[in-house]
């Protein structure tokens, strides 16, 4: 059976990862499906939870730890 609380926690969190979608964005987008009730507060809070927690995106961290050339 398809879940669509599944759905949109899966799309918004791997969107982030690939760039599809801003910080920004993928909070406001969450809050919004939350407000609709197509997700529950619980996922709401994993959605934006994920984010802060990969924020920056991951490649720019990584790249970010790399002394600088001279």
């Amino acid at each position: 059976m398809f879940n669509i609380q599944e759905f949109i926690e899966e799309n918004l969190t791997e969107g982030y990862l690939n760039h599809a979608f801003f910080e920004n964005q993928v909070k406001i987008f969450a809050l919004n499906y939350l407000n609709r009730g197509q997700i529950e507060q619980e996922c709401f809070d994993r959605i934006t939870k994920f984010v802060e927690d990969n924020e920056p995106y991951p490649e720019e961290n990584e790249e970010n730890l790399e002394p600088p050339e001279e």
